[in-house]
Formats: C-alpha cells, sequence, structure tokens
C-alpha cells in the first residue's frame, strides 16, 4: 500500500466533513440527543422528586453521572460506527465513491474519524455537565474529572472499533448494530465471566478495563467498599473478595486502546478487500 499523502488526508477530511453532516441531520443523532438529554434529566431531577435531592461531595454527586457513561459510549458505537461501511454498500454510495479519485483509505479514515469525533463530542459534553452540576451541589471541583473522561473516551475507541470491525463484514446496517450491541454488551461479558470462573485473571478483557471509569473515581469506591462491607456485617460474610481497588488507568488505557486498534486495523483489511 502506497503511503499517506497531503492529498490523501485532504480527502479523509472532505469525507470527515460529509460524515458529519450526514450524521447531524439524521435522525439517529437526534435520537441518541434526545437519549443522553432524558438521561441527564433523570440522574438530576428524580433524587429531588423522590428524595431530598443531589448532595455530599463532588466526586460523590459526579459518580452518579457517570455509571452511565460506558453505556453512552455502546449506544453511540451502535448508532453510529456499526452502520458507517456497510450503508455505502447497502445504499449503494460506495458504488460512486469508488469510481472517483478517492483512495479507500480515505473513505475508511475519514468516515471512523467522524464517528470518533462525534461520539467525543458528547460524551466530554456528558461529563462537563455531570462535573457542572457536582460543583453547584457541592462547591468543589471533580479532582477525577480528566482520569474517569480518559477511560471514557478509550473506551469508546474500543466499542467503536468493534462496530467498525462489525460494519465492514455486515451486508446489513440493521444487523450490523444488533450484532455490535449484543457483542459489547453480552458475548464480552459471557467470555470474562467463564475465564474468571475457570481463575484466570482478565485484566486483558474489554469489559474488565472499562471498570475503570468507574473505579478512577475515589468517591466511588468508597461508597461500594462501604457497602460491601455492611453487607458482609448483615450477613456474616467475607467481602474482600468483592472490595474496588482503585483503578490502574495506565494499565486499562492501554489494554482499551488496544481492543480499537486490533478491531479497526481487521476493519481496514477487510474493507479494503471488498468490492461493491
Amino acid at each position: 500500500m502506497a503511503m499517506i499523502d497531503s492529498d490523501d488526508i485532504r480527502q479523509m477530511i472532505v469525507v470527515a466533513k460529509n460524515e458529519v453532516r450526514k450524521f447531524i441531520s439524521s435522525k439517529k443523532f437526534s435520537v441518541y440527543v434526545a437519549l443522553v438529554v432524558i438521561s441527564l434529566a433523570l440522574v438530576t431531577f428524580l433524587p429531588y422528586i423522590v428524595g431530598d435531592g443531589l448532595s455530599g461531595s463532588a466526586g460523590g454527586v459526579f459518580y452518579t453521572y457517570v455509571m452511565f457513561a460506558a453505556f453512552m459510549a455502546i449506544l453511540a458505537a451502535t448508532l453510529f460506527a456499526s452502520n458507517t461501511i456497510v450503508s455505502e454498500f447497502e445504499e449503494r454510495t460506495a458504488l460512486i465513491l469508488f469510481t472517483r479519485p478517492i483512495r479507500k483509505i480515505s473513505i475508511f479514515v475519514g468516515k471512523f474519524l467522524a464517528c470518533l469525533v462525534m461520539e467525543a463530542i458528547v460524551i466530554v459534553a456528558y461529563y462537563l455537565i455531570g462535573a457542572l452540576v457536582a460543583f453547584l451541589v457541592s462547591g468543589d471541583l471533580v479532582s477525577s474529572f480528566l482520569p474517569s473522561l480518559a477511560m471514557a473516551l478509550a473506551y469508546m475507541f474500543a466499542v467503536s472499533g468493534i462496530a467498525i470491525m462489525i460494519s465492514s463484514f455486515s451486508k446489513k446496517a440493521g444487523n450490523a448494530a444488533v450484532i455490535t450491541f449484543i457483542t459489547v454488551v453480552l458475548l464480552i461479558s459471557i467470555v470474562t465471566t467463564a475465564l474468571s470462573a475457570a481463575g484466570i485473571d482478565t485484566w486483558f478483557m474489554l469489559d474488565t478495563a472499562a471498570e475503570s471509569i468507574m473505579s478512577s473515581i475515589p468517591e466511588y469506591i468508597d461508597s461500594m467498599n462501604a457497602m460491601y462491607v455492611q453487607m458482609g456485617e448483615q450477613m456474616g460474610m467475607d467481602m474482600s473478595a468483592y472490595m474496588v481497588k482503585a483503578a490502574d488507568t495506565v494499565k486499562s488505557g492501554l489494554v482499551m486502546l488496544a481492543w480499537g486498534i486490533v478491531t479497526t486495523v481487521i476493519a481496514w483489511i477487510k474493507f479494503s478487500k471488498r468490492e461493491f
């Protein structure tokens, strides 16, 4: 494969811009934004409706928002990355693209870059709103904002890589979306559970690494461990095996990046050989 030159980069940017415009004008993007807004509203206002409202430290308030960050990433990958490649073949737009003087690498990178940008904007905005509410409630800044956000973005990249890989092999956008969701939410978890039951350390599994999104927040660790201690006292059990440990963000981040890189490379190899 020839080296990427400045014209390829220019074409990647053009493809990415067009893809972003298509995303923004689509019904799926409107639905996704609506779901994010509804989630924010529920997390923010439901405690005031059913109880005394949000209270506690900045981190304590913040992690109630972060609990849904991983699902936001999965939902974004399912809606956008899972159909970005397959749609070109299903809607026959690939026939137009492949007959123009634009290399496949520019199409692939441009479309994937557009997915990542759109997903990252929403996740960063979600985090900022959560941190703002935490500041308004507690009067303090969230100390774990950047570590948790970095883990969320790494997870977003990983699940998007899985989604675009599935998209590259699929013939129908609907099938790609369903398979992506099932793979990330169910199949990977089943493998992790089976490996854990066999006594194997699952540090290399995506869902295990994704736990760092939450376990990089000290207040979350304190809250969960206090709950386990209380449960252990009530049931007379040793809950030490369930205690949450502080995340090794470097290790977890590298694992999630590896998942994203490997699946994206597989996606590119399949896409580069695929004909209309």
